[in-house]
């Protein structure tokens, strides 16, 4: 199995443009908006290990959320140290606070140990397992920009004694843990400290998945927990989503250490899966609000679409991993899909704010609507939850890492990102406008690979490559462009971008007889701050995207008017088809990642089809 290079975030420079501006509001905004939180509902108090003196009581992800805004921190750091002294200073304060209260055992979890100290590895469902994980991921990060070892040592000491609970003593009352994330997390500490131990861990907790009749998290159901069969036979992605994704991640990089062709072709088959059946036009993946599943393939409704914002980021994690060992130009697209859509909508547009879910629908009307229902069951809302803000923290921290990639002879452009990418072969500068114009340039003056590639974007119909205003040869192969290059080069690339309408496969039926708005890599939606409220009585032609008006007005991107047309209001509750009357109406759509940030309103994706 031939493997491919990441060019790490460590080794990008992002430059001025779309990117940059959200990875600098993340640094300056949101680390911080979200560290505040944290302060002001104990999270960090709980690693503190003092939730008597606040009164509250620590939740069973509360490590996990620190952990990763500690992971988040680290990355930063890597660029730019000085900026981030204050949240080094905290940091070390925190990791001291777990030393201290690290049991002699190793153990370590707020929650257990100032809960409930005799259920120590005994509740399937605790998240003892996902924590350490993050905590793992979080220390290895940070060891690697301080060069502190605390840190690890700490969570080495922790791996200790899972090694010994799990797999030399057994005396923990189940085998695998009920989420997901410490199978990835043992695998990065296995390759950043070379200890095989880790490795086999992980593979231990891998490999058992599936194989026990042990404590189900969801009732018995086997589905929830990926634990309806064992990793060398996966086919579907089942379950809750986040969790399967991680698993999914954690298996790939197992098949990146081991090269088995077997796991290889059950990874392909998972991600075929949610691709062509199980991801929404946006990228988000899970479909129920009901403990946050897969369900089947084309079951894809709008308004309660829950997508997690996690799912969003653990869906690029898989594919990254998957781009390592399975040349194909679908993973760079579905990191684009995620990244422009999902995972962009889940945060506000000032940094401040983040959601939980995205849904595809919002209609008002249908909260408040069922005056004699009790408040406990009615209609639910779009929530947030303290998982996703850390999480985005982290993956913004890295964002350099989805650009580009190598074999050891070529070096592939995956995502347009406006950015100088530090590569073995070369320097190679991207600047770019491509969500505006469609178009990129890439140029280097030492590079030494034999040949550039660049991904070809999926919603592209063709290629323009010029270089000094002359056309440019290339190669396509499975979804890349390949360019023979010199020591010093300049291509210019235009892929052709317009607004379009996209219609679903006929079996997803919450989108029979609507399609969606498109420009390039953004998807579109319409808002009743622009369009007014009921935005299903509006319809709009598919044509009509070729007199699309595009507007630079959308914080950096382009909203999009377009003619369609809107229902006439009828007095008659029905009435004979005759009677209906639509009115001609200029529509406003803008990219989907900016809605619900201009006060409650209604918001649709799929639209009718006139």
């Amino acid at each position: 199995m031939k493997k491919y290079e990441n060019v790490s975030f460590r080794d990008v420079d992002l430059k001025d443009g779309f990117w940059l501006k959200r990875y600098l509001l993340n640094k300056n905004v949101s680390l911080e908006s979200v560290k505040n939180r944290f302060e002001e509902t104990a999270r960090f108090d709980a690693l503190r290990f003092n939730y008597l003196k606040n009164g509250r009581k620590p939740h069973i992800f509360y490590d996990s959320d620190v952990a990763k805004w500690i992971e988040a921190v680290a990355y930063i750091m890597e660029k730019d140290r000085d900026s981030m002294r204050e949240n080094e200073k905290f940091i070390d304060e925190l990791i001291d606070c777990m030393a201290n209260a690290q049991r002699d055992d190793g153990y370590l979890n707020s929650t257990v140990q100032q809960i409930c100290p005799d259920k120590i590895f005994k509740d399937r469902g605790n998240h003892e397992l996902y924590c350490a994980g993050h905590l793992i991921e979080a220390a290895v990060a940070y060891d690697k920009v301080t060069g502190k070892h605390k840190f690890l040592d700490v969570m080495e000491k922790y791996c200790d004694c899972i090694y010994r609970a799990f797999i030399s003593e057994k005396t923990a009352d189940f085998i695998t843990p009920g989420h997901e994330e410490i199978e990835l997390a043992l695998l990065k500490l296995y390759r950043y400290t070379g200890k095989k131990k880790y490795f086999e861990m992980a593979r231990f907790f891998l490999e058992n998945r599936g194989k026990h009749d042990e404590q189900y998290v969801y009732d018995g159901n086997r589905y929830g927990t990926q634990d309806d069969t064992d990793i060398y036979h996966l086919k579907e992605a089942v379950g809750h989503s986040v969790r399967a994704l991680y698993l999914y991640s954690g298996v790939a990089d197992l098949c990146a250490e081991t090269g088995d062709p077997k796991l290889l072709s059950a990874l392909t088959s998972v991600f075929d899966d949610i691709v062509n059946g199980k991801m929404y036009i946006t990228g988000g993946v899970g479909s129920t609000f009901r403990t946050e599943s897969f369900t089947v393939p084309y079951d894809l409704p709008n308004n309660t679409a829950y997508s997690e914002s996690c799912c969003a980021i653990a869906f690029i994690l898989f594919a990254l991993r998957m781009r390592k060992i399975d040349f194909n130009a679908k993973y760079g697209h579905l990191i684009e899909r995620v990244m422009y859509n999902s995972l962009l909508s889940s945060t506000d547009l000032s940094g401040k704010a983040f959601f939980y879910e995205n849904p595809l629908e919002i209609a008002l009307e249908e909260y408040g609507r069922e005056i004699a229902v009790p408040e406990s069951r009615k209609e639910r809302l779009p929530i947030t939850c303290s998982c996703c803000p850390p999480n985005i923290n982290r993956f913004f921290a890295e964002l350099g890492d989805v650009i580009a990639f190598s074999d050891g002879d070529t070096l592939f452009i995956d995502q347009y990102v406006s950015s100088a990418v530090n590569s073995p072969l070369g320097r190679a500068e991207i600047v770019e406008n491509y969500a505006l114009d469609g178009k990129a340039q890439i140029s280097s003056q030492n590079y030494v690979g034999k040949k550039l590639a660049v991904r070809l974007p999926e919603w592209s119909e063709k290629l323009v490559a010029t270089s000094d205003g002359k056309p440019v040869k290339f190669e396509v192969k499975e979804g890349y462009a390949y360019f023979e290059t010199g020591k010093s080069f300049s291509l210019q690339l235009d892929f052709g971008i317009k607004a379009s309408f996209v219609a679903a496969n006929p079996k997803v039926r919450a989108d029979a007889g609507r399609i969606a708005l498109t420009y390039g890599p953004v998807v579109y939606c319409l808002e009743g701050v622009d369009n007014g409220a009921r935005l299903n009585r509006i319809s709009v032609s598919a044509d009509s995207a070729a007199n699309a008006e595009l507007v630079k007005d959308f914080h950096g991107l382009y909203s999009i008017t377009t003619d369609g047309f809107i229902d006439k209001d009828n007095s008659a509750l029905y009435f004979p088809v005759s009677e209906s009357v639509k009115e001609p109406k200029r529509l406003k759509f803008i990219p989907y990642f900016a809605f619900a940030n201009r006060g409650e309103s209604d918001m649709l994706v799929w639209v009718r089809k006139a």
